[in-house]
């Protein structure tokens, strides 16, 4: 018996061209629908059921001789009759309907009275399925060099699948291709479960550059998906992703960081910085960083298309000076 679909409504909880966001990439929007159980469909079908089986009794078994023979085949075609046509519904046709009625009730609750583009973006959120948590972004340099600097990046963060049905994962990245960059290092999947790990030339055979963009990229479609359970049946280990890469970037650098997915909370944290660079990430009220501290933490939520910066550029002279001398700097 094929699955319908109903429709579970349930509580929510200056730009500058991104450096190292993924290419955008227009994906179906899954609906926060979940699959009727063998043992719900029972109790959909039941009285049509019924229905036909009381029908076949009096169409087959009930005497022609006996009185009303006539009012009786007829109220057992019809009970027969009922019976497909409840079945043929149930299978073909309810789900249609079910989602005909769930977008014009979505239209009426969700951003009532907005233009249609701002709802289709609300609709987009609210249907969000994958999450990703614990998102932290590690930025190690080497010295500068005739203007330029290198620049290692860790990013690690877990995700979890919120739907009500198991969904396929596999992360992607992307860079730009005048900052050089050098994917090293992907692993990801389920603790306990199946790992996959790429590096160097495994990890080299799915870069894909995308002139027209001026992107070098690793897609999500050149990976093996891994199979995230749902967070409602109890599963409770996320699929851990790192990615490490390097790039070759000026001296006066604005990193922006554009998060593709969903995604509660991320710490921008620095590892090594050579004397003559300051680093600094600010620009959000969300933004938690203590004085002499090299981690930066935005307690916020983002959506796909937000981003956070991190710039770094050479210190003055006279800083510099400073330092040389063991004096405490600005």
């Amino acid at each position: 018996m094929s699955p319908i679909e109903i429709l579970a409504v349930e509580e929510t909880v200056e730009s500058s061209p991104p450096s190292n966001s993924p290419l955008p990439v227009r994906r179906a929007t899954p609906r926060r629908f979940y699959t009727l159980s063998v043992k719900d469909h029972a109790r959909l079908l039941w009285p049509f059921l019924l229905m036909g089986i009381l029908g076949g009794v009096g169409r087959f078994k009930y005497p022609y001789w006996w009185p009303a023979n006539d009012l009786i085949y007829f109220l057992a075609d019809a009970f027969i009759v009922a019976m497909v046509l409840g079945v043929a519904f149930d299978l073909f046709s309810a789900r249609l309907l079910v989602e005909r009625a769930s977008d014009g009730l979505a239209q009426r609750l969700i951003g009532r009275g907005l233009p249609a583009e701002l709802q289709a973006s609300i609709r987009n959120v609210v249907c969000t399925d994958l999450v990703r948590d614990h998102y932290v972004k590690s930025y190690t340099f080497s010295a500068s060099e005739n203007g330029s600097v290198q620049v290692n990046v860790e990013v690690r963060y877990e995700v979890r699948n919120y739907s009500e049905a198991t969904r396929d994962y596999a992360p992607e990245i992307a860079a730009d291709i005048f900052f050089q960059p050098s994917f090293q290092l992907l692993e990801y999947g389920i603790a306990g479960r199946k790992i996959y790990t790429f590096s160097d030339d495994s990890l080299a055979c799915k870069v894909q550059t995308t002139d027209e963009l001026n992107l070098k990229r690793v897609p999500s479609s050149a990976l093996p998906p891994v199979s995230l359970l749902p967070v409602r049946t109890g599963e409770k280990v996320p699929c851990q992703v790192t990615w490490k890469y390097s790039l070759t970037v000026p001296e006066h650098h604005c990193d922006v960081t554009e998060f593709d997915e969903a995604t509660i909370g991320a710490t921008l944290q620095l590892e090594t910085l050579p004397e003559d660079l300051e680093f600094f990430s600010g620009g959000d009220v969300c933004l938690h960083h203590e004085a002499g501290s090299r981690s930066w933490y935005f307690d916020k939520a983002f959506i796909p298309g937000q981003f956070v910066r991190a710039c770094w550029f050479p210190r003055w002279p006279s800083i510099r000076c400073s330092r040389v001398r063991g004096l405490p700097s600005s």
